[in-house]
C-alpha cells in the first residue's frame, strides 16, 4: 500500500514549493552514492520524500534533468566530485507531467586527505518564474570558495547536517530557515550577474 509521503504529483510538488519559498537543499555520500535531499527538492527531481530520506542513486536524480541539459550538468558535478570544489548551474527538470521547471544550483564537493572524494552538498533554487527561456549552463567555480555568500550556503549546509544527526527539532527547522534565505540569496545574484 502507497503511503502519502511516496506521492510524487504535481500536486505535491506545487505545494512543497509554495510553503518553501522554492529552495531547498541536497547531501550525497559520493561513497556509497546516496543522495538525500529536504521534501522540496525531492519532489523538483520526481522523488518521493520518503525515497530521499532513505537515498537515491546520482543517476536517479539525473533522470529528471531535461535530456538536452543532461550531458553538460552531469559532466560539471561529476569533474567536481573527482577533484572536489564547487559549481554553480542553472537547468531545467521535468516534472512526471510533463511540466518543465528551471533550477538554479550551487553545490560544493570535498575530498578526504588522500584526495579521494566523500561528500557533496548544495542549494537549489526554483526560478522558473523569473527564467522561462535561454540556455542550461553549469561551470566549476574552483577547487576553493571564496566569496561569502557561498561560503556562508556552505558552512550552513554542513551545520544542517550536523544539526540533523543531533534530532533537535528545533535547530534543524532554524538552519533550515537560513539556508531558505540563503538559497534565495544565491539565485538573486545570480539573476542580476546575468542580467549584466
Amino acid at each position: 500500500m502507497a503511503h502519502a509521503d511516496d506521492d510524487v504529483s504535481e500536486a505535491a510538488g506545487v505545494a512543497a514549493l509554495e510553503a518553501s519559498g522554492g529552495v531547498g537543499f541536497w547531501m550525497w555520500d559520493v561513497l556509497r552514492d546516496e543522495a538525500r535531499a529536504d521534501p522540496v527538492s525531492a519532489l523538483l527531481f520526481n522523488i518521493s520524500p520518503a525515497r530521499s530520506r532513505a537515498g537515491v542513486s546520482l543517476a536517479e536524480i539525473l533522470r529528471a534533468v531535461h535530456p538536452d541539459d543532461q550531458p553538460h550538468i552531469a559532466q560539471v558535478i561529476l569533474d567536481c566530485v573527482r577533484t572536489g570544489g564547487s559549481y554553480t548551474a542553472e537547468y531545467r527538470v521535468c516534472s512526471p507531467e510533463g511540466r518543465l521547471r528551471w533550477l538554479f544550483t550551487r553545490g560544493h564537493f570535498y575530498l578526504d586527505q588522500d584526495g579521494r572524494p566523500t561528500t557533496g552538498r548544495g542549494v537549489i533554487v526554483e526560478i522558473s518564474d523569473s527564467k522561462s527561456a535561454g540556455t542550461a549552463f553549469a561551470e566549476r567555480d574552483g577547487a576553493t570558495i571564496d566569496d561569502a555568500l557561498s561560503r556562508t550556503a556552505d558552512l550552513c549546509l554542513s551545520l544542517h547536517d550536523t544539526v540533523s544527526r543531533l534530532g533537535d527539532t528545533a535547530l534543524v527547522a532554524l538552519s533550515e530557515t537560513l539556508l531558505v534565505e540563503i538559497g534565495r540569496r544565491l539565485a538573486a545574484r545570480q539573476r542580476s550577474e546575468a542580467l549584466h
